[in-house]
């Protein structure tokens, strides 16, 4: 089963079932990730149950995670869903630095896939709210002030190296 086919089974109930289903598979696979982070492409995920702002949401000199696609959306929710049961308010990397929302994120990817919730992107009452947090509302992104605690999602880069015993 790809990554892809389990993270499509968890937009259906029961999802806890099937978060069993992803941990095996990630278990099973010649993963170049450390015990505990989820692969996804040529990166791997965790999520990190302290509550920290978004400064120090850092964690282990990785960064917070950068989304890509919808699909790896779906990966980071079910990365989260395996370690808590449910979709908590979760930090991830993106950052509006200049407050005219020119979003970039932590790692310095490009920043070249958005899930708003509906309404979302809003400095909400004239505040300040710069980061984002996943699992909000219809489980999409909103922008939130930094400097609340939430649990988070990091990544780090793999790097595959593959060799060939003579």
């Amino acid at each position: 089963m790809t990554d892809l086919q389990i993270l499509l089974q968890f937009q259906n109930p029961p999802c806890l079932l099937l978060s069993d289903d992803l941990v095996r598979f990630a278990a099973d696979q010649r993963n170049p990730c450390p015990r505990g982070w989820f692969q996804f492409n040529s990166r791997c995920f965790m999520f990190v149950k302290t509550a920290r702002t978004w400064p120090n949401a850092e964690y282990l000199g990785a960064n917070l995670a950068s989304v890509h696609s919808y699909e790896e959306f779906q990966f980071l929710q079910a990365v989260v869903l395996v370690a808590t049961g449910s979709f908590p308010l979760t930090w991830i990397g993106g950052f509006d630095a200049v407050q005219d929302r020119l979003w970039f994120w932590s790692d310095g990817s490009k920043f070249d896939h958005e899930s708003w919730a509906e309404g979302e992107p809003n400095n909400r009452n004239g505040a300040r709210e710069p980061c984002i947090q996943i699992n909000f509302a219809e489980n999409g992104w909103n922008d939130e002030s930094c400097g609340k605690s939430y649990p988070s999602v990091c990544s780090i880069r793999t790097c595959l190296i593959l060799q060939t015993v003579n």
